[in-house]
């Protein structure tokens, strides 16, 4: 399996404003790489919080819809399964619709596809797919990188600073000095005021 990651930050690495509404820090063109890794992903993956403020399918455009190999999961992970449940999401055609929560959290009759884990802690972040695409908030893409289970990075610089009390690229816990998470960049590419980075991560922890 392969795990991509995908987001558009600030110049000091926000992935939102302090109001923690929906807000698209990117451009058209930034909007249109963001398409091209859905249409190549077999599931595209978000937290609780981000889909709260944005619940709706996380489709390519339909120029890149061609490329699909088949219709892709979406994949909403919250512990709480306190998320709206829109008929828009459910419904979509041309996705998959898949909830990850604590077993817990499920109540009777949950209209959607729910996959359970046991417990109160974090879920896990095994997956079954050939390539995932995770579109999640800090705190769940910091899970992921604590578990060395992501292999790419796509970070798209923006030309704004947010500062204060703002999500970011990676909340959660954070990393102590010889635990931080390495990466190798493999193209920058400069448009307009963006900067368009793609990295691989170092697995095995970090580099000496």
């Amino acid at each position: 399996m392969k795990v991509v990651s995908n987001t558009a930050v600030s110049l000091d690495g926000r992935i939102n404003t302090r109001e923690r509404r929906f807000t698209f820090f990117g451009s058209a063109r930034d909007h249109a790489r963001m398409s091209c890794l859905r249409a190549e992903a077999d599931a595209v993956l978000v937290g609780g919080a981000t889909f709260r403020n944005w619940p709706h399918a996380a489709l390519p455009d339909p120029s890149d819809r061609p490329l699909l190999k088949a219709r892709p999961w979406n994949v909403v992970v919250s512990r709480s399964l306190d998320v709206p449940l829109a008929p828009s999401f459910l419904d979509e055609s041309g996705v998959r619709p898949l909830f990850v929560t604590r077993a817990a959290a499920v109540p009777p009759g949950f209209p959607g596809e729910v996959e359970a884990w046991l417990g109160d802690g974090d879920p896990p972040v095994g997956w079954i797919l050939e390539r995932l695409v995770i579109e999640a908030g800090g705190d769940l893409l910091f899970q992921f990188l604590a578990a060395d289970a992501i292999d790419e990075m796509h970070v798209t610089l923006c030309p704004i600073v947010v500062g204060g009390d703002a999500p970011t690229l990676a909340d959660g816990a954070g990393f102590d000095r010889d635990d931080v998470r390495r990466l190798r960049l493999l193209s920058s590419e400069v448009e307009g005021d963006e900067v368009f980075l793609h990295y691989e991560v170092a697995h095995g922890g970090p580099a000496p």
